[in-house]
């Protein structure tokens, strides 16, 4: 995409001039790796991602600029591009709370916090090494695997931002990656920890899984770890064969799946 390329460009040259180190993560390498399109455009400095952000905006000229200091993060919005900008951090959850605590931190500890290998893979938008990959965790193998795995250990990784659990499912779903065994165990034994996590974020979870090509690889998933029964409980009920008058009749939780994956 030309507009993304001279985008990262041009932040890359602003990076350069403040002397921070600014990288390309997440989503959008992995998707580029895989030959995906995509459009969701994350950077992460090393610094003051809102300072970077306005001084990039005026660069551009006609940007704009949403901080979200609480997380040291900024949205900066150019005729049709929305891009996210966060300063290297680490964010956790308190047991009870649905809002992370931040602290800033180093480019490895950033890539170390995040939910699978395959999306702790940075590139370099800096002139001298653009398009330089960073790969601390063996995201590219795990690309080629196929597997969802965490950088860390899955409890912890769980623990510090419990959608991650849905996220796997979803990540599944769409990629059609399966999902380590001990991540598996880990979502069981996490599963209530989803508890803390806002509707808004579980339902923009569970309208991706809808969206995949086969919405019941994850729907499945959703069941075998116990999330659809907190999540979905009316949906989760409707597992079992129903006998009336002797007769076995249809397993309505599959035949629902059914009728999904064809819708």
């Amino acid at each position: 995409n030309s507009t993304h390329y001279q985008f990262l460009l041009d932040a890359g040259r602003a990076a350069q001039e403040e002397g921070l180190q600014c990288y390309l993560v997440g989503g959008y390498v992995r998707d580029l790796l895989l030959n995906r399109d995509s459009s969701d455009i994350d950077l992460m400095v090393e610094g003051d991602a809102i300072s970077f952000s306005h001084s990039l905006a005026r660069r551009l000229k006609g940007a704009t600029v949403v901080e979200f200091k609480e997380f040291s993060t900024a949205r900066l919005i150019q005729n049709e591009l929305e891009i996210e900008i966060a300063s290297a951090r680490k964010e956790s959850y308190s047991k009870d709370s649905r809002n992370p605590d931040v602290t800033l931190t180093t480019f490895q500890d950033d890539m170390s916090r995040r939910d699978f290998t395959v999306n702790a893979i940075a590139a370099s938008i800096l002139p001298d090494t653009f398009g330089e990959l960073h790969d601390p965790f063996g995201g590219i193998k795990d690309l080629q695997k196929g597997l969802l795995i965490t950088p860390l250990d899955p409890d912890s990784t769980f623990d510090d931002d419990p959608l991650r659990m849905l996220r796997a499912i979803r990540f599944s779903s769409q990629l059609g990656f399966d999902i380590a065994p001990n991540l598996i165990d880990s979502i069981k034994r996490k599963a209530r920890r989803i508890d803390i996590i806002s509707w808004e974020r579980i339902t923009s979870e569970i309208k991706k899984i809808l969206q995949s090509d086969k919405p019941s690889v994850g729907l499945y998933q959703l069941r075998d770890t116990g999330l659809l029964d907190i999540i979905l409980p009316e949906f989760s009920i409707m597992g079992g064969v129903e006998i009336i008058d002797n007769m076995g009749h249809k397993d309505v939780f599959i035949h629902t799946l059914e009728v999904v994956d064809n819708a």
